[in-house]
């Protein structure tokens, strides 16, 4: 019997390739088809990736609204950094409203989430790495630093790094509690189907 959500194509917006490829395979895993979405991806080097995701938001939103008969879904995610999820979520309903539209609504298959620091606090957690922690750095990195905590534990073989973390998206831990941000992600992708 094939998934309800293989008919559902759609784009996503990311700020960097580690972001593409954990969603990439994340949609796969959670039974989407691979072929049925496009993947725009902030170029290395032209600025923040999280101000270009917000810029690519409007229109692929206009885009998905102008065809509602459709299946389709549109994932922007950006990092948190330190200003966290609210606010992110918050700047793309801006987005949204300076380009003339209507804020996200909660029936539509608008998926923000937003990995605070970064991708790698995501990733780090789901591999089970302790003390990850949204709320600060490690006290012996100043920026990104859960970034170089990855990069040091897993940049030599990050293709398995990623397989790792998106199994333990498809299959929970029950303890101890996930990153909030993480949790929230959980749920912003359950809007896409």
């Amino acid at each position: 019997m094939a998934s309800s959500r293989q008919g559902i194509r759609g784009v996503v917006i990311t700020e960097d390739k580690r972001t593409e490829r954990f969603f990439r395979g994340l949609l796969v895993a959670l039974g989407f088809e691979k072929r049925g979405f496009r993947f725009l991806t902030a170029p290395s080097g032209v600025g923040a990736g999280e101000a270009w995701v917000r810029e690519q938001y409007p229109t692929e939103v206009r885009y998905l609204r102008s065809r509602s008969y459709q299946a389709l879904c549109v994932v922007a995610v950006r990092d948190g950094d330190n200003v966290g999820v609210s606010k992110r979520k918050a700047e793309l309903d801006h987005a949204l409203t300076n380009a003339g539209l209507a804020v996200r609504q909660p029936k539509e298959a608008i998926a923000t989430p937003v990995p605070t620091w970064s991708i790698e606090n995501w990733l780090l957690d789901l591999l089970g790495h302790e003390g990850v922690d949204e709320g600060q750095c490690p006290s012996d990195a100043p920026k990104t630093p859960w970034k170089r905590v990855f990069e040091r534990d897993h940049a030599a073989d990050e293709r398995s790094a990623l397989r790792g973390a998106v199994g333990a998206w498809v299959s929970p831990r029950s303890a101890p509690p996930e990153l909030p941000s993480l949790t929230d992600g959980r749920s912003e992708m359950d809007r896409i189907g």
